[in-house]
């Protein structure tokens, strides 16, 4: 993978790379309390944490084999969520996303989800993709298994928000054969 992202066109989508002035819509979704309650973005959520997003987690998931894509509205034109790839390792990659309150519910989260598992794919970076999604998060299970990440099972107590130990439903998409 070259330095520069490329923009990746979805039905209903364009992930590019995130730009600096996308601070404020970052921190405007960011407030919701659904994503506060199911990512682990900070709580509260001001301007400087949209910042260390931007400077860090967007570079840190490059670093890792990653890439995070800003996700825009091919409609409206605006900011509508996330979708990283947060890292690969040995051919397995962990993908995250949130979908702004304001996008939810028009099919924007699984074109975007779908058009970066179909990206990632196609480059070769990995040939499994995972989700861990807490089972009580019924919206985001129902958003990856549209994206056509299938339920795998229960890992107990796998992921850590705000300190505590939560359990998570593995999704999980592999690549087509021959990809």
């Amino acid at each position: 993978m070259g330095d520069e992202l490329p923009t990746l066109l979805g039905l209903r989508t364009r992930l590019r790379p995130w730009r600096a002035e996308d601070a404020p819509a970052i921190e405007a979704a960011c407030q919701d309390p659904e994503i506060q309650r199911w990512t682990t973005v900070p709580s509260p959520y001001g301007p400087a944490d949209a910042e260390e997003f931007l400077a860090h987690r967007v570079p840190d998931a490059r670093a890792r084999g990653g890439a995070a894509f800003a996700v825009d509205d091919l409609t409206t034109g605006e900011l509508a969520g996330s979708t990283t790839l947060l890292h690969v390792e040995r051919g397995v990659g962990e993908v995250g996303y949130w979908v702004a309150p304001w996008a939810r519910r028009r099919g924007l989260g699984a074109d975007a989800l779908d058009t970066l598992a179909s990206w990632a794919f196609s480059q070769q970076l990995a040939h499994r993709l995972e989700l861990q999604i807490e089972p009580d998060n019924v919206g985001s299970r129902a958003l990856a298994v549209r994206a056509d990440f299938l339920p795998e099972g229960l890992l107990r107590g796998r992921l850590l928000i705000d300190g505590e130990p939560r359990d998570a439903m593995m999704h999980a998409r592999l690549a087509p054969p021959g990809v």
